[in-house]
């Protein structure tokens, strides 16, 4: 389990911001937030950086989300 940073890209005004979730797997932490933030913002591809669980505030937890249930969340995010 890690804390996977995501930089995102608002896309109106084009301001870069970071978002957070710990979970199993990068793709998992991608896709929960593509969820929460994919309306307003472009998620990048590849995660910027990696913590250990839960090390900042303000994070996604998806640390509990199974990894039998990714292409539901594949469908959900639409990637």
């Amino acid at each position: 389990m890690r804390q996977y940073e995501y930089e995102i890209v608002n896309k109106k005004s084009g301001r870069v911001e970071y978002a957070r979730a710990t979970a199993k797997t990068p793709e998992i932490a991608r896709l929960q937030i593509v969820l929460a933030y994919g309306d307003q913002f472009n998620v990048m591809d590849l995660f910027a950086d990696i913590r250990p669980p839960h090390a900042m505030l303000g994070e996604i937890d998806c640390s509990d989300f199974p990894s039998t249930d990714i292409q539901w969340l594949k469908s959900k995010a639409a990637v």
